[in-house]
């Protein structure tokens, strides 16, 4: 039981946005919107192949359709992009703007919480590995993108994660999606489980985007029930502007 209780503390980092090292769970995460703005530069390259192949250019559009497959945006294109993206979508484009700024995220930790020496931003009961309930802290580079995020990509990442990592297939409930703001910043908050060998894990997460990507992650297990903590810890999330 005790080994269970401390990979099922370790998978908690899977969940989205893993530390400031880079772990690969931060990177998919930001993949995710990555991911909108990548296809839609390919799916545009991919009409202007169709409309030269349509125009008589058949050699052409071929030849475009093909390389296309390798396509690299850089980022000022794909800024450009993300940007229009987020208009269509009648999103919050004042990340797109947002430079220069030193936000820091702060939030209060329930009473039974203590922070993980060797994991930074891991924070456990002073029960664990009895009680493997959970907060994960995560600061990332700004990504513009992460707005494009939906639930589909969000529950499609999440599963691969597990399968890619683990090599463990998941079905990840997911049971509240919600666009929201903390500090006047386009946020997200999230709740869904997923069962583990037969355990079931709950989390609460909460995603930033301002001029860093902010995370926070909330988890526990169907022994111990923490969702009242979480969420009083939750609402006391804000960004600060350092002085």
């Amino acid at each position: 039981m005790r080994m269970k209780k401390r990979m099922i503390c370790a998978l908690a980092l899977v969940m989205l946005l893993g530390g400031c090292g880079k772990e690969p769970d931060a990177e998919e995460t930001l993949a995710q919107g990555e991911n909108v703005v990548d296809e839609t530069a390919q799916n545009d390259v991919n009409d202007n192949a169709g409309a030269a192949a349509e125009g008589g250019g058949g050699a052409v559009g071929e030849g475009v359709g093909q390389h296309s497959e390798k396509l690299e945006i850089d980022e000022e294109t794909k800024k450009e992009l993300t940007t229009q993206l987020l208009m269509e979508n009648e999103l919050d484009i004042s990340i797109v703007a947002e430079e220069g700024t030193t936000d820091r995220c702060t939030f209060a930790l329930p009473e039974d919480f203590i922070e993980v020496e060797d994991i930074p931003g891991m924070y456990v009961t002073k029960r664990y590995p009895i009680d493997a309930s959970n907060i994960y802290y995560a600061e990332m580079e700004k990504d513009i993108s992460m707005q494009l995020m939906t639930e589909e990509t969000y529950v499609e990442q999440i599963e691969e994660n597990f399968r890619t990592l683990y090599d463990m297939d998941i079905d990840v409930n997911l049971q509240s999606f919600e666009k929201i703001k903390i500090s006047g910043h386009p946020a997200f908050r999230i709740l869904c489980s997923y069962m583990v060998d037969g355990v079931e894990i709950t989390q609460l997460e909460y995603v930033i985007n301002a001029d860093k990507s902010y995370v926070v992650t909330y988890s526990q297990t169907d022994e111990y029930y923490r969702m009242d903590e979480f969420e009083a810890s939750a609402a006391t999330i804000e960004l600060e502007l350092e002085n």
